[in-house]
Order: structure tokens, then sequence, then C-alpha cells
């Protein structure tokens, strides 16, 4: 009897080696961090995290570290809590890059402890060219496929690979730093050279970014407007019904730097200002004031004076030197005038029309 030819085909067992289990980890180790070294986590300004990212990227390859300043540790008063002991930090003055920012800051200590925070850094291994992706498979055109050396066929020559199985090698080095031990908030010290940044970006502020020409040449032409044929009235579906309004005069918009020294100002008599009461002094749009505000106050988000705005302390200093002992700045809220509508409240009475007295009696 002939036997029964299965369904499912039966492969015979082969004993295959496994691959090369090393063939997927890395070529270069995690460098650790000696045990006793700490690190310091600060929270420092945008200009002065450029400053150093510059630094950084234009510094020698061969350099190992770069001084970019030193920090002071004030020596503790008795009883004094840890988190309030005086600390700053002083940028390196021959830095071309820290001459327009402020050089000393005071450390505002959040934490004196590891909180399980730890970070990485990376680098270009010894005798490789700087930037990520550097060697054989930097030309390479986006969405292609890196070249490289595979483990396996480094060291098993004999045996075939399946095409498109390919590892690339990136060289760079991967280090741990120290434990974090220390988080604190680095706030710049009011001196010369703090004052002389502040007014730099006010200087700034005041020339802009961006500028508009108007070009006298230039023809304004609205499509169905230039026809002899147009009416003003055939815009409306009912020209010349209902009551005309008087139409309000309409200020013209003042340049930034006008607008500015107006609310400088306006905070030299109120410490606190609203976007309406702003608006009535200095009669300009209101989405115009308000992204000028930004540049020179804060806006309260709690407090007595909620959703009003205060000068930035920086900005309210310049202030107060300006006044001297002349006047003092009131610390109150600017007051706001009702406005006139043209509808009124209803309860106004006309002025033609007549009224007579009438006895009112109760009887009983």
């Amino acid at each position: 009897m002939a036997a029964v030819k299965p369904e499912i085909k039966v492969d015979p067992d082969e004993n295959k080696p496994l691959m090369d289990i090393d063939e997927f980890e890395e070529d270069t180790d995690l460098q650790i961090p000696n045990e006793k070294g700490q690190t310091w986590l600060i929270k420092v300004s945008e200009d002065l995290w450029k400053a150093w990212a510059k630094i950084y990227q234009e510094a020698p390859g061969d350099t190992d570290r770069i001084e970019i300043g030193k920090l002071r540790v004030f020596n503790p008063k008795p009883g004094q809590d840890p988190n309030k002991q005086e600390i700053q930090i002083r940028l390196n003055d021959t830095l071309e890059e820290h001459q327009p920012l402020p050089k000393t800051y005071n450390l505002d200590i959040k934490s004196n402890g590891y909180n399980n925070t730890v970070v990485f850094s990376e680098k270009d291994q010894p005798g490789q060219s700087k930037g990520y992706g550097s060697g054989q498979n930097r030309h390479l055109a986006p969405g292609a496929k890196p070249t490289g050396i595979n483990k396996f066929d480094r060291y098993n020559n004999s045996q075939p690979r399946k095409p498109g199985s390919y590892r690339s090698a990136i060289p760079r080095q991967t280090a741990l730093a120290p434990p974090i031990h220390h988080e604190a908030v680095a706030n710049p010290v009011e001196d010369d050279s703090t004052l002389q940044y502040f007014t730099q970006n006010y200087q700034k502020a005041l020339i802009g970014s961006t500028k508009t020409r108007f070009n006298d040449s230039t023809k304004l032409r609205h499509p169905g407007m230039d026809n002899d044929s147009f009416n003003i009235g055939s815009l409306t579906s009912k020209p010349g019904k209902g009551k005309k309004k008087v139409p309000k005069e309409k200020a013209v918009r003042m340049e930034k730097d006008r607008l500015l020294d107006a609310l400088k100002n306006c905070f030299k008599e109120y410490q606190y200002w609203s976007l309406r009461a702003l608006r009535q002094r200095l009669q300009q749009p209101e989405a115009y004031i308000k992204e000028t505000l930004d540049d020179i106050a804060v806006l309260m988000r709690s407090g007595d004076f909620v959703q009003n705005y205060k000068l930035k302390p920086e900005y309210e200093r310049m202030v107060r030197e300006d006044l001297g002992n002349v006047a003092e700045v009131k610390e109150e809220l600017a007051p706001v005038k009702m406005e006139e509508t043209d509808d009124g409240t209803g309860d106004e009475m006309d002025s033609g029309e007549e009224f007579e007295d009438v006895d009112m009696k109760l009887e009983g």
C-alpha cells in the first residue's frame, strides 16, 4: 500500500549556525563618568545659550575644554538655608561672543541633590571630520541606502549574504555626563553691562527688522471700480436709506519708536495699565498696542491687577531713573473713561418734550 502524501511539506532539520549576536551591537562603548563627579544644570537666557553654542561650533577640533566663565560660591552665613546660598557666574570677558551680554549672573538654586536626571553628550570620534554622518555616507541623496561593511561579511567572507542586508557605521562617540546634583536658574545682575544689554535690545526694537517702502509711481487698480459707470451708491442694497452716522475721526498710526515713547510716558504716571485705557490715551489700534507692549511689559496673570500690563523690571528701572526725584509712579491701575455710544442707554430725555406735574393721591 502506497504511503499517503502529506498536505504540508515537512522541511528537513537543518543545523544552521545562529547569526553573530555582536552584529547588532555598536562598535563603540558608552563612556561612564567618575562616580565622584557632579554636574550643574542651569537654565540660562536664549541669547547666552546661542553664544555658548556658537563658541562650541567654532572651537578647534583638538580642544577638549573651553573656559566660558567662573563659578563663585560665597561662604554661607550661620543658619542660612542651603538653597539660599549666594552663588554667581562670571563670564569670560576675553571671548567675543560674551561682549554684548551681561557679565555676572546670580544663581537661584532650585534643588541640591540627585533627582534621577541624566545628560548625554555626543561628539565626533578621534580622526573623524565634524558633522553627523561623516565618512563614505555623507554624500548620499535623501532616501538612498547607506553603504558599509557588515560585521558578518567582515568575518565570514566564505558565506553569501542576503542582498540588501547592510550596516552603516556612524562615527560618533556618546558619553554620559556626571550626575546632576544642582539645578538653578541664572538671573543677570543689575550692573552697567546688564543695563547696556537691555538698552541695545530696546534700540533694536525701535528700528525693527522689516521696513515698508511706498512707490509713488505705482497705480493701484481695484477690479470693478475702474469703469465710469461705477457708483458708490451701488455698493448698498438701499442707497440713501437709514440714519447716517457721523464718522468718527481716525487717528494716524504712530511709528513704533514714537509709540514706545508714548507707552513709556504712560507708565510714568501709573504702574498698571489695561489695553482699553492705553487705547483711549494713545488713540491707536488695540492690536498694534498689544504687539508693542509685548516687548517692554508683561501681562499680570494673578493678583489684584490681573489682565493688566506692568513694565518689565529692566524697563521699569529705566523709567524710574528718568523720573529721578521729580515724581513717584502711582502704584495703582490707570483709570478708564466710559465710552459714549451712538444709541444711548434709553433713559435719555429729549429736549423738545414737555412734561407737567401731576398730584398723586392714595384713597383708602
